[in-house]
């Protein structure tokens, strides 16, 4: 092992899908569909995430560099789909990561990357230290989420306490927070990228906002579209070094087609997503 384009950091998850009578179990979380993305994309992942004896982290992703962290249980997300949309549900609760279960290979280059996704604030200050060098990406929905006594999964809204400043850019949801605070964020932090579903998405740069529309596609499954989202703007902006506008574009169009199937089925390869430029 030489090197990694990109470690991911945050818990892979067990998905429990409920949808039109039918239940699918599937793993998820934002360093699931990180890292199944960068294998679509020839790109050299690792990830650190917990790893249980029924979830276990190799078996996940075997195509991938793991760094497993031993625990006795996973974390275990309901996905509910009525006609009102999507709830969810934790149902086993995760447990924080550890700076010291983390050992990176002497023999091996840094990352070039680093892409912060918890799940549900699992990621401790100390592994935003890690490699100085390497570019930092935040994926922030997983420090925006709350929980109440039944497991159900809602959205803080008020700014998490993080220095956005360490981060070159900052992606979240329209559902995340609202653009004041957005613009709060941008002000520190590079660049930061707003997802909008079927409307797109939206870039703000030195306090510029630009839109970007996406294509059309027929919603099976959302879960992890987001996720989709910013590591595919992060590997064709930081990695493949695309101009940000065609990063955007790609980004766009990889979580559109990634709804049109169950859980991580229907993401693209690089070759179907650069045949899909449609704009």
């Amino acid at each position: 092992m030489k090197f990694i384009d990109i470690l991911t950091i945050g818990n892979i998850t067990e998905d429990i899908i409920l949808k039109e009578g039918s239940s699918l179990s599937s793993f998820g979380g934002p360093s699931f569909y990180s890292s199944k993305s960068c294998i679509k994309y020839g790109v050299r992942s690792g990830v650190i995430s917990v790893s249980s004896n029924k979830l276990k982290l190799e078996d996940c992703l075997p195509d991938n560099i793991t760094f497993p962290q031993k625990r006795k249980k996973h974390t275990i997300f309901e996905n509910r789909y009525t006609n009102n949309g999507r709830t969810q549900r934790v149902i086993n609760f995760p447990e924080s990561l550890d700076i010291s279960d983390f050992v990176y290979p002497k023999n091996c280059d840094p990352p070039k990357l680093i892409f912060y996704c918890p799940v549900l604030n699992e990621v401790t200050d100390d592994f935003l230290k890690l490699f100085p060098g390497a570019i930092k990406v935040c994926n922030l929905q997983g420090w925006m989420r709350k929980i109440d006594r039944q497991g159900n999964i809602s959205i803080k809204k008020e700014l998490p306490d993080i220095d956005f400043s360490i981060f070159d850019v900052v992606i979240m949801s329209e559902h995340d927070l609202d653009y004041d605070n957005a613009l709060i964020i941008s002000k520190s932090c590079k660049l930061v990228c707003i997802t909008k579903g079927e409307k797109g998405s939206t870039l703000i740069s030195d306090s510029k906002l630009k839109n970007y529309k996406t294509i059309h596609a027929s919603n099976v499954d959302e879960t992890g579209a987001g996720d989709v989202w910013a590591i595919t703007f992060s590997v064709f902006y930081y990695i493949f070094k695309k101009q940000i506008e065609e990063s955007a574009m790609f980004a766009n169009i990889a979580a559109s087609i990634s709804i049109e199937g169950i859980a991580d089925s229907n993401i693209p390869s690089l070759d179907k997503l650069l045949n899909s430029k449609k704009w």
